[in-house]
């Protein structure tokens, strides 16, 4: 038990560990893909005017602003072939217009626009990976933007065209309009200015030359607030007391389990009364219910056979008593016929105990949870065929009659075969014997069954013993039956074989004033109950 709660726990901890390690990548993915976010839509509007200013150049002179443009920038500006780019950047290449991330091989960002033709992409990057260097980054295109404004006339109209081009606002203000800091730097002469004025929101601005008006892009994307090396130490610490909460859960589970394991071991030492208490069981009480119920047919089956062994012990002793009586009366007997007659009873006796033994054998292996049937379609009319002639000769004062109905329509079950007949046979033995003149058999079709009677107008049996007599070895006193051999093992053999032919068997009041037998079998492999 201890070695089933040591894997049990290091399987528990086992699940955590996956658990943590899973968090912490799909954190770092998190992490990746919204770095990608936030690079493309800061970069995004300055890739478009680079690719805007390279489409609309004249072949011929394209190397030439290109130079131009890489004078605004403080990383690499580069115009390069679509298909130099890694097949797994290129399947993530949208349409006209669109930027998409890309990281290099050293590690560092670009992003990445396709120009018109389609076989080109300008890329601007590595950017700087400091952020002293933020400035120098966004500086480009800012510079770009400005140059623009400056170049119409109609401000707020370009304006408006840019803003198409951004992924962020981009407004016209006044250096007033700016906190002290930032305009104090654009005072002193800088024109890239990178500014928070607070709650994590970040701009930027440069001035155009009137001196007056400043150009404001922002506030840019942000990462989400998610630091990965805090969240999984905090992971971390919380898992651990969940694993040592899950070990303290574990131990009642534990001195459940192994108030089972006493009591089975109590049951295999010879204890067959042993039971788990219940009472003491919490989460594990359908276990103790199912344990308890196991350990109570295990003792009765015992018990069972204890009898059944007794009362063959029993059994056996009356024709093997007969058989050593007749053997000593042959040596005394006078003439041929009296040793004939004598020899006749010896015979006799021999024929019981074989009959006896026969049933015995029969009745075991049908007492098997999982007998060897062998199901097939069987003839009922067949079936009595065979039987009635044998029965007819053993008692010939008898009338067996077969109800003209079970001609009429053939009618067959889905049975052992050998089974069948065994009750049928013990059926109309049983009749046969207690029958005062008559016996009859009639069978129907119900509800995708077959159902078999057998009548006889004997004295019946009594409605407080119909249930007995299905028991091993129980046999009534019946003063009107002229042949009473049997062993009382035919109705016990009788019900078990129904049963495990997913039929059934009930003893009535038969209309001819004796006892019905009145079994039920499965007309077809459909109606085998479950």
């Amino acid at each position: 038990m201890k070695h089933l709660f040591i894997r049990f726990y290091l399987g528990v901890l086992a699940v955590l560990f996956l658990a943590w390690y899973i968090y912490g990548v799909v954190l770092k993915d998190r992490a990746d893909a919204d770095r990608a976010r936030v690079v493309s839509k800061a970069h995004g509007g300055g890739a478009r005017l680079v690719a805007s200013a390279l489409d609309s150049a004249p072949p011929e002179q394209r190397a030439q602003v290109l130079e131009r443009l890489r004078a605004r920038f403080d990383y690499p500006v580069e115009v390069i072939p679509l298909d130099q780019l890694p097949i797994s950047i290129r399947r993530q290449i949208p349409g006209p217009d669109e930027v998409f991330y890309s990281q290099l091989e050293n590690g560092r960002e670009s992003v990445v626009a396709v120009l018109s033709g389609g076989s080109e992409v300008v890329r601007l990057g590595p950017f700087p990976s400091n952020r002293s260097a933020i400035e120098g980054s966004i500086g480009g295109w800012m510079r770009l933007t400005a140059a623009k404004l400056e170049s119409d006339s109609n401000r707020e109209t370009t304006l408006a065209k840019l803003q198409e081009r951004f992924d962020f606002p981009v407004t016209l203000i006044t250096k007033s309009d700016l906190p002290k800091e930032p305009r104090e730097r654009i005072e002193s002469g800088d024109d890239i200015v990178f500014y928070s004025p607070g709650n994590d929101r970040w701009f930027a601005a440069t001035p155009l030359k009137d001196g007056i008006s400043v150009v404001r892009f922002g506030p840019f994307p942000s990462f989400e607030r998610n630091e990965q090396k805090a969240t999984t130490t905090t992971l971390a610490l919380v898992l651990r007391p969940a694993a040592l909460a899950i070990a303290l859960l574990l131990r009642p589970v534990v001195r459940q389990l192994r108030l089972v394991e006493n009591a089975a071991k109590s049951i295999a030492a010879g204890d067959l009364s042993a039971r788990v208490d219940e009472r003491r069981i919490g989460s594990a009480k359908p276990l103790a219910q199912a344990f308890n119920n196991m350990a109570a047919q295990t003792e009765t089956l015992v018990r069972t056979q204890r009898e059944l062994l007794q009362a063959v012990s029993h059994e056996l002793r009356t024709p093997l008593s007969r058989m050593r009586f007749a053997i000593e009366l042959i040596a005394t007997a006078k003439d041929d016929t009296e040793r004939k007659q004598r020899l006749d009873s010896l015979d006799a006796a021999v024929e019981d105990l074989d009959e006896l033994v026969e049933a015995l054998l029969r009745y075991v292996r049908m007492e098997s949870a999982e007998p060897l049937l062998n199901k097939e379609r069987v003839s009922v009319e067949n079936a009595l065929d065979v039987l009635l002639p044998k029965h007819t000769v053993l008692h010939p004062s008898i009338d067996f009659r077969v109800s003209k109905q079970i001609g009429q329509e053939e009618k067959t079950v889905f049975v052992d075969r050998l089974g069948f007949q065994c009750v049928l046979g013990n059926l109309l033995s049983n009749a046969g014997r207690h029958a005062k003149s008559k016996v009859a058999i009639h069978a129907e079709a119900a509800d995708g069954t077959i159902v078999i009677d057998v009548d006889d107008d004997g004295c019946g049996i009594p409605e407080p013993e119909r249930e007995r007599v299905f028991e091993p070895f129980v046999q009534l006193d019946d003063r009107t039956s002229t042949n009473n051999r049997g062993v009382g093992l035919g109705l016990a053999l009788v019900k078990r074989i129904v049963a495990h032919n997913g039929g059934s068997v009930e003893l009535l009041t038969s209309p001819l004033g004796g006892c019905k037998v009145r079994t039920v079998w499965p007309h077809d492999a459909h109606f085998l109950p479950c």
